[in-house]
């Protein structure tokens, strides 16, 4: 099992405030008119499928999950999280008990909060979505408490302060500042800048080309957070961060878990226009539909 708590800043130790049990057998470690949808108060998903249904969806294929032959639809999910295919058995019957206790997206983000065999007391899933507008999963068995619902008002300046310390570590190579505000899952601390910072490679030559560029606050909660940074030069890309509170000897840190690839804005406003016409009066079409392979192969 890897924890947070296994997670250390210098030799402060992360306490048991999030504990990660993604290695627990499943893991290795512009504007709109007054009709619109958005006007009248329905909110329109950025992906193609509420959370809950994506997060219920691959709870049930890894408490079903028993041959090599029924992992094709899972090796289909997008996800930074390894899962083990087949699984086994105390993660099999860890899911069969799966149940949602909330769910909400925030922007390109969303936070899904569930109780399971394993996780009877709630853990989290962090979801992005990808630029073909599907979930992702950034993060899976994120042990907290039940953050949906809840307010980000004490932690939104802290989120803020991780996010842009995070980005100008990854642009002028910052190891030590880096390592202060980033999960870095199960890479040895003397390996982390080396291996981490290959991997935002992409992300600091965005950032080194545009210069200007400022990461926007999509929403949260107070312990999770999402921004976006987009990105015009070489070409339109944009980037989802998650960033979530722990605790260190009983004081609140913030660290980003992830940053993901997700649609740009101009592919997010065809979506939404797309989503409004079949909402259209006379149209009894839903805005979206399950699109995924795993659902229809």
């Amino acid at each position: 099992m890897r924890t947070l708590g296994g997670w250390s800043r210098g030799s402060r130790a992360w306490s048991v405030a999030v504990l990660l049990l993604g290695c627990l057998a499943l893991a290795s470690c512009g504007g709109d008119d007054d009709g619109s949808a958005e006007a009248k108060g329905e909110k329109l998903s950025e992906a193609n499928e509420p959370p809950r249904v994506f997060a219920e969806r691959v709870a049930r294929l890894l408490a079903t999950s028993t041959r090599k032959q029924d992992c094709a639809q899972l090796e289909q999910v997008k996800s930074l999280v390894k899962f083990e295919c087949p699984t086994e058995e105390q993660l099999r019957k860890s899911m069969r008990s799966f149940e949602i206790v909330g769910a909400e997206e925030y922007g390109t983000g969303a936070v899904v909060d569930y109780t399971s065999g394993v996780s009877k007391d709630g853990a989290a899933i962090t979801l992005f979505v990808t630029p073909d507008r599907r979930w992702g999963i950034g993060q899976f068995g994120v042990r907290t408490k039940p953050s949906t619902k809840t307010s980000d008002k004490e932690s939104r300046d802290d989120f803020d302060r991780a996010v842009e310390d995070y980005l100008t570590a990854v642009r002028k190579r910052d190891c030590p500042t880096f390592l202060k505000v980033t999960f870095t899952r199960n890479v040895k601390r003397k390996d982390a800048c080396k291996v981490l910072f290959a991997a935002a490679e992409d992300l600091a030559k965005r950032l080194q080309a545009n210069p200007a560029v400022e990461p926007r606050y999509q929403g949260g909660n107070g312990t999770y957070g999402f921004y976006a940074v987009e990105t015009k030069k070489p070409a339109p890309k944009n980037s989802t961060i998650s960033v979530v509170r722990g605790e260190a000897k009983g004081k609140p840190v913030y660290v980003v878990l992830d940053v993901t690839e997700s649609p740009t804005a101009a592919v997010q406003r065809a979506a939404r226009r797309e989503a409004r016409q079949k909402r259209a009066p006379g149209d009894m079409s839903p805005s979206s539909k399950p699109s995924d392979p795993a659902v229809e192969p």
